[in-house]
């Protein structure tokens, strides 16, 4: 349960920077300034929020 909880808070977070325009790294970082960095971090984000919900094991 908990991993599914942390997965919502970050697609949660990824949509908040796609209405945004920005993300935080370690500063912020501007859809318009840095867009390969700014697409690379959010693919990151949605990425791991995604897998959250995935377990490998067979309960």
């Amino acid at each position: 349960m908990f991993w599914k909880i942390v997965g919502t808070l970050l697609l949660l977070w990824a949509g908040w920077d796609l209405t945004q325009g920005y993300t935080y790294l370690f500063d912020r970082v501007y859809r318009e300034a840095d867009p390969l960095l700014y697409w690379s971090a959010l693919a990151a984000w949605t990425t791991l929020g995604f897998s959250c919900f995935f377990s490998w094991h067979n309960h």
